[in-house]
């Protein structure tokens, strides 16, 4: 009795043995991922502090644990372009089977000095590409295992439960993994570089408005921008006693705060400067220059930039200064001209930014 009620929990144990070995032989026999080939070049329009091929390949591999996914030969291809726009900087990713189908399709952006972002977010998408979220394979049946035919009880009874656990998932961010090399980017504290020429009109530094100039060079940070201006107006026919012209040549230190209004096209700033310059009037009689009594103003400008393209942009500005050191132009003990206590300035030009190689 003991020997015949035995039977069908023997049975029992040996339908669950061949299961479990059926699963693990299934698992055991799956195929290997197949290689893939990465055809990454920046291009010659792409910054030049974006990354190199070794870069994306290290960081890929260090997101999949230590395995490198891409040989030279494989069959199957990811290519990444980098497009630079006026307004960011553009990664195109297509990936292609064994045949050339396309079989993946994606385009990712940061801005145009961030180029390292850039690579990360590059990296994001290539992962999800070569290691997506995978669907288990359903358990084999019963009838294709060599176990012993189970006996006519329900099957679903003697089968173990089906985990509820779906298969991994790993949300991934596009910050850069700190164990990852970083990129050859230019560091958050370097500036980017910026030089300009305008021309417009001046009031009431010379005698009569004036047709004005200015040059400058600038180091731009993301809110603040420090530069050094050379200035040059000329008035000529003056409204005077004599026929008189006039010059002014300075030069001005401004440190200016600056917002983007729709980055990273149009942007503003609001600066305070000072400039030291040397005011000339050259009359019929003779030519006078205030060399012993320079002016020195002290002033605020305010103005605005739209970026026009990648390396060229558009400016507006107008300037109001108050004069600290006022110069008198005296002739034949008259006193010709005494310069006022406010100046101001409108220019308008063009200004080319680039990046600290």
């Amino acid at each position: 009795m003991r020997d015949a009620s035995s039977r069908p929990f023997r049975a029992r144990l040996l339908l669950v043995a061949a299961l479990l070995c059926g699963t693990s032989k299934a698992t055991a026999q799956s195929p290997a991922v197949l290689p893939w080939r990465l055809d990454y070049a920046p291009g010659p329009d792409a910054p030049k502090n974006c990354p190199d091929k070794s870069y994306i390949q290290a960081a890929l591999a260090t997101k999949l644990k230590g395995h490198d996914p891409f040989t030279d030969d494989a069959p199957r291809s990811i290519s990444v372009k980098l497009v630079p726009t006026p307004q960011r900087i553009e990664a195109h990713i297509e990936a292609r089977d064994e045949s050339g189908k396309v079989v993946a399709n994606h385009v990712t952006h940061a801005e145009s000095w961030r180029c390292d972002q850039l690579a990360d977010r590059t990296v994001f998408y290539l992962r999800d590409i070569i290691d997506p979220l995978t669907i288990p394979p359903a358990a084999p049946s019963p009838s294709s295992s060599s176990a012993t035919p189970a006996p006519s009880a329900p099957s679903s009874a003697l089968l173990p439960p089906a985990s509820s656990t779906p298969a991994r998932v790993e949300l991934l961010q596009p910050a850069a993994d700190p164990s990852a090399p970083k990129a050859a980017a230019r560091s958050a504290g370097l500036p980017q570089l910026a030089v300009y020429a305008n021309m417009g009109a001046a009031w009431w530094s010379a005698p009569e408005t004036a047709l004005s100039f200015a040059a400058g060079i600038e180091a731009r940070w993301k809110w603040l921008s420090i530069g050094v201006e050379g200035q040059y107006d000329h008035a000529w026919a003056l409204p005077t006693t004599l026929d008189v012209e006039a010059e002014r040549v300075g030069v001005a230190a401004l440190a200016c705060g600056r917002h983007e209004l729709l980055p990273p096209r149009v942007s503003v700033r609001a600066c305070v400067f000072g400039d030291v310059a040397l005011l000339s009037l050259d009359t019929q009689r003779s030519k006078l220059i205030n060399a012993d009594d320079p002016v020195i103003d002290l002033g605020a400008r305010l103005g605005g930039e739209l970026r026009l393209a990648r390396f060229v942009g558009l400016q507006l500005h107008g300037d109001i200064a108050f004069v600290a050191r006022r110069p008198v132009f005296i002739v034949d003990g008259e006193e010709l001209w005494r310069s006022p206590r406010l100046t101001g300035a409108v220019r308008v030009g063009l200004v080319v930014p680039f990046d600290i190689r």
